[in-house]
This record gives structure tokens, C-alpha cells and sequence, in this order.
């Protein structure tokens, strides 16, 4: 978060408006319509739009056909928390806005787009029933469970697997200054979505060869855009709750058990470990709860879970317990530079 973002919720140095309440206001006036601020910045790729230039707001109209004077109102409003920045030229990108480019590959435009979709807003809408009531609150809303509705709604499937792919780009970066690879040979990504992540890594160590393992549908689309993965990738369609296939020295669960209850995480550790040799490793990317009442990505991000899956963020504590009961064991637990965590787990 930016210091003028930070400083924003503040409102400001006078102590007679700096109060509980104008704080409160504040953050409630400004973060939730901020999301929905980006999500449209980023469907009208502003940021792509400016690049390295400098528009004028009829400019920027223009290119995006938008009303010159809504469009200064947006561009007011994010600038003003230093996601773009506005002066008498016009129009620029900042570190921050630029991170919506959809041509960087570390951007987070279609994270963006998604987090500002229908889905989450109308889950969100009635969190206060997923506190009180059995089961994801997105089931009842739409009458079947997430993966299955993304099965079905080809639009929604196709935000969602753009808001993984780019929520995996700072993953690799992640992994990689984590974790040395040069002494691992085949690595098998379970639920590997369309395999940029492990694309990432095989770049990285040419001496790597790797397998994307997903549900059928996910690797029909892999295949379709094969051109674009490293040739030293493969490809395997299955259900990884039940069977995972051997061969590899280095299985990968990247962003996997978040999205599942405990019974269900149980299921897919063990057939890891049916998978796994007994020199054999098991690398997991999650973001783990922090024990403090500090503010915490992962603790927001659970909210997330609860409305839209069975899942949830989980401790250092919770993990260890479920891998023991799949027969495995944490052997080194290291905190990526960003949000992650990588648990390092072994055969016990």
C-alpha cells in the first residue's frame, strides 16, 4: 500500500477530524469503493492505455470512450491514493497503477478484474449469512458450488483463470528466491492451472523438467495454448483427490488446500504422499495466518474462502497437524518475499 493510500485513512492531521468515527468513515467511504475503482481502471486498461506516455484527459477519452468529465472524476479519485498521478500535462502511470498493465508479466489486472466481479460482490453482500449459515454463502447464491459454476458460465471461468494466472506472476519470483531448485529434476505441479507458474521455474533451471497436472477441462485449455509454455513442460489431465501419478522427485501444491476443508486437504496429502518416494519433497505455497492481531493479507483473504469454498487460510499449526496425519513433516518452513509461505514438507 502506498504512503498516500496509508496517509488517506488518516484523513488528516487535525485532531478534531482524526477520530474513531471519521477514521471509520473514512475507511468505509473509501476501501470498499476503492476496489471497485481499480476493477474499472482495469477493464478500461488505463494503465496499458498510458503506458510510458503522458495523456491529456481528452486523450484518455478518447481511447477508452468514456465521458472526458466521469473519467476525470475516476482518474481524481485513484490519483489521489497514488494509483495514477494527475497534473496540468494529464495523465501518468505510477508504480502502483502500472501493476494493471496486462501486458506486464507480473501484472495484476486480472486479479483486479476479478476481485471487483459479480461473484464477489454479491458473496460479499451477504457475509453476514455466511457467518450464520452451513456452507459456502456462493452455493446458495447460484445454486451450485464455485468450480462447478466455472464449468459452466465460460465468462466467469475465463476471469477467474486470468486472476490466477496473474496472481501466480509474483509467484514465481517468490518461489524462486525461496527456494533452490538446482538440486530437484522432474517437478509435478498438482492443480496446476495453465502452467505459467511452473513455466517460471523451468525458465529459471534448464535442467528442469515438469508435468501440469489439473482436471481435464483445465488441460484442454492448456493445450490450446501450448505455443506459449516452456517445451520442456508436460501435461496430464486427473482429479487429484483421487489419484496423483508418481515419477517426480518434487511435487508442488501452489494455492491448492487454501480452497478445501480439512477432510478434503486430508485427501489430497495422502495421495501426495502415495505419489511421493521416500526422497522425495513436497513443496507447498500458501499464505499462513499470523498468530499477532497485526493486519494480515491472509486473514482477508479468508474471508474470501469462506464465502466462495469449503476452504480457509490456515496456521503454521493447522498444516503441520494435517501433514502428520499423511504421513509427512515439515522440514523447513520459509517466508517468500511477498505474501507466501513455503512449507518444505518431507516422507516422515
Amino acid at each position: 500500500m502506498s504512503d498516500s493510500l496509508i496517509t488517506t485513512f488518516d484523513t488528516d492531521n487535525d485532531p478534531m477530524h482524526n477520530t474513531p468515527r471519521n477514521r471509520l468513515l473514512a475507511l468505509l467511504g473509501m476501501q470498499s469503493l476503492l476496489v471497485h475503482a481499480v476493477t474499472a481502471a482495469a477493464r478500461l486498461k488505463l494503465a496499458d492505455r498510458l503506458d510510458e506516455q503522458t495523456l491529456t484527459l481528452d486523450e484518455l477519452a478518447h481511447k477508452t470512450g468514456c465521458r472526458p468529465d466521469a473519467l476525470r472524476r475516476l482518474m481524481r479519485a485513484l490519483a489521489s491514493c497514488g494509483i495514477f498521478s494527475e497534473s496540468e500535462a494529464g495523465y501518468r502511470n505510477t508504480p502502483l497503477s502500472a501493476m494493471l498493465n496486462s501486458e506486464r508479466p507480473d501484472s495484476l489486472h486480472g486479479w483486479a478484474c476479478f476481485m471487483g466481479s459479480e461473484q464477489v460482490n454479491r458473496c460479499f453482500e451477504r457475509l453476514d449469512v455466511a457467518l450464520a449459515e452451513d456452507g459456502p454463502v456462493f452455493d446458495k447464491i447460484y445454486g451450485l458450488p464455485f468450480f462447478d459454476y466455472l464449468e459452466r458460465e465460460s465468462e466467469a471461468r475465463s476471469v477467474f483463470a486470468s486472476a490466477m494466472t496473474s496472481y501466480s506472476a509474483s509467484g514465481i519470483e517468490d518461489a524462486l528466491a525461496a527456494f533452490d531448485f538446482s538440486g530437484a529434476g522432474k517437478l509435478f505441479d498438482v492443480g496446476s492451472g495453465m502452467g505459467k507458474f511452473l513455466s517460471g521455474i523451468l525458465e529459471a533451471y534448464p535442467h528442469l523438467t515438469g508435468t501440469l497436472f489439473d482436471l481435464p477441462e483445465v488441460i484442454s485449455a492448456v493445450e490450446k495454448q501450448a505455443d506459449k509454455l516452456n517445451p520442456r513442460l508436460t501435461w496430464q489431465g486427473g482429479n487429484f483427490f483421487h489419484h496423483i501419478p508418481g515419477g517426480a522427485d518434487t511435487y508442488i501444491l501452489r494455492h491448492v488446500l487454501h480452497d478445501w476443508s480439512d477432510d478434503q486437504v486430508l485427501q489430497i496429502l495422502r495421495q501426495c504422499r502415495r505419489a511421493m518416494h521416500d526422497g522425495g519433497q513436497l513443496l507447498i505455497f500458501e499464505h499462513l495466518l499470523a498468530g499477532d492481531n497485526q493486519p494480515d493479507y491472509a486473514k482477508f483473504l479468508d474471508l474470501v474462502m469462506l464465502t466462495f469454498l469449503s476452504g480457509k487460510e490456515r496456521s503454521e499449526a493447522e498444516y503441520r497437524s494435517l501433514l502428520e496425519q499423511a504421513d509427512l513433516r515439515i522440514e523447513r518452513q520459509i517466508k517468500t518475499p511477498g505474501f507466501h509461505t513455503l512449507l518444505v514438507v518431507k516422507p516422515r
